[in-house]
């Protein structure tokens, strides 16, 4: 099994990803991170220990066990030549509360290289996180990355 570092060819369209794994990491949310999510965006005060909704996300990147850019490196994508945020999808399966520490487990479901208007061909990155405590599921995040294929730019049909 591959892990995050680890020398990969760059291609890897079209094939599984079950020999790459992302390393488990942990995400402690606190009351005070909470708090402060909630003044920035002037979001209600929290009722008992129920966290804001955004700490799926802010958990399950915060908590990965490697950086998205640092997979993308490793599976041979250029992150630096200009990532962009393609898709996210959350779905919750318990509220997040403060004062807890979650797991957070992540992997790669696809890689694609598809065509585009803009970089002539580009590589959708898709991670799967799910955020748990205590065994338990609490959020399942898809987090699709977009960037530029390696190699020279080819120019896009009008």
């Amino acid at each position: 099994m591959q892990h995050v570092g680890a020398d990969l060819p760059s291609s890897h369209s079209g094939r599984g990803m079950d020999h790459f794994a992302i390393p488990p990491g942990r995400f402690l949310l606190s009351a005070g991170l909470d708090d402060a999510i909630r003044r920035s965006c002037a979001a209600p005060q929290r009722r008992a220990k129920e966290a804001h909704p955004v700490f799926a996300f802010v958990a399950a990147l915060g908590g990965m066990g490697a950086r998205v850019g640092d997979v993308c490196r490793a599976l041979g994508l250029a992150f630096d030549e200009g990532a962009v945020l393609g898709r996210c999808r959350i779905d919750y399966d318990a509220p997040l509360t403060v004062d807890t520490g979650y797991d957070v487990a992540a992997r790669v479901v696809s890689l694609e290289r598809k065509a585009s208007r803009r970089f002539g061909a580009a590589d959708h990155l898709t991670l799967g996180m799910t955020v748990s405590a205590a065994g338990r599921p609490h959020a399942r995040v898809s987090l699709t990355t977009i960037m530029p294929a390696p190699g020279p730019a080819v120019q896009a049909p009008a």
